[in-house]
């Protein structure tokens, strides 16, 4: 099988990503080059960052408020 997938942005690499994966012959296509200043994610090199995210529930999260 192969798939044509348009859009690169988080959920169309997400998608070709599983679809290579299950052993899918997969294109991936976007308007605009990898690393253009045109891209949405442009700047954050495709990371999520984990480290930044906070759950509100954290103990003595009320104590690091300013």
């Amino acid at each position: 099988m192969q798939v044509l997938v348009v859009g690169a942005g988080i959920i169309g690499v997400a998608v070709a990503e599983h679809l290579r994966r299950a052993g899918v012959l997969v294109t991936l296509v976007d308007r605009v080059s990898p690393g253009d200043p045109q891209q949405t994610s442009y700047g954050n090199a495709g990371m999520l960052a984990r480290a930044a995210i906070v759950p509100v529930s954290t103990p003595g999260l009320l104590n690091k408020i300013p």
